[in-house]
């Protein structure tokens, strides 16, 4: 079901259509990630855990960027859908 919904949530909002309707379901399933998945991860978007020879090796995300969709979702529902 999130699958679908990002899927669909993701073209409505990219073609300006159903955007108040559809942010709601992303906040709330992108809290759920926040809290379930990514919350143990801390707030670090660059989390270095080792170096190798092709380069850095980076950790999972934390919560920032859940939080990010969060706050675009809001400014588009704030906002209100515009002529372009």
């Amino acid at each position: 079901m999130v699958t679908l919904l990002e899927l669909f949530g993701g073209l409505a909002i990219l073609t300006g259509a159903f955007i108040a309707v559809v942010s709601v379901p992303l906040v709330v399933s992108m809290l759920v990630a926040m809290f379930t998945v990514h919350l143990r991860y801390g707030f670090s978007s660059v989390n270095t855990i080792g170096l190798t020879q092709s380069g850095p090796v980076f950790g999972p995300p934390g919560h920032e960027v859940n939080l990010l969709y969060i706050a675009g979702l809001l400014a588009l529902v704030l906002a209100g859908e515009g002529t372009l």
